[in-house]
């Protein structure tokens, strides 16, 4: 029995980081999609990136941009929360520096740093 909840225990472990960490690259992915939808549209500073506890957004005039075939608001997985952050991207693809926290259940967590410049990565 001891061998058998070790076991379990550490698959359980595996699958709340692997959601942090697939929440983490949908978070990036949608900062780099929107940076690269404002410096090509025209329009440049009405593109915006919205995050809620639990939800990820790009909005162009507060619409959801399309996303080949479907649209955001992409849903984050069950467990995983974010911190609440708009970021707005002007024609240059700049916007407000800030950092994103995910977190989940387990303790754990990542963390999501956006520079001014528009360029993301995780921290």
């Amino acid at each position: 029995m001891g061998v058998l909840s070790v076991v379990l225990f550490s698959r359980l472990g595996g699958v709340h980081t692997a959601n942090i960490q697939s929440s983490r690259d949908d978070v990036i992915a949608a900062l780099f999609f929107a940076q690269q939808q404002a410096m090509m549209r025209s329009t440049g500073n009405n593109i915006r990136v919205v995050l809620t506890t639990n939800s990820v957004s790009v909005t162009e005039d507060g619409a959801a941009i399309n996303l080949g075939g479907s649209y955001y608001p992409l849903a984050l997985p069950s467990g995983i929360t974010a911190s609440s952050a708009t970021f707005s991207y002007d024609k240059l693809g700049r916007t407000t520096a800030g950092t994103i926290t995910l977190s989940g259940s387990g303790g754990v967590s990542a963390s999501i740093r956006v520079e001014a410049s528009g360029y993301a990565f995780a921290n």
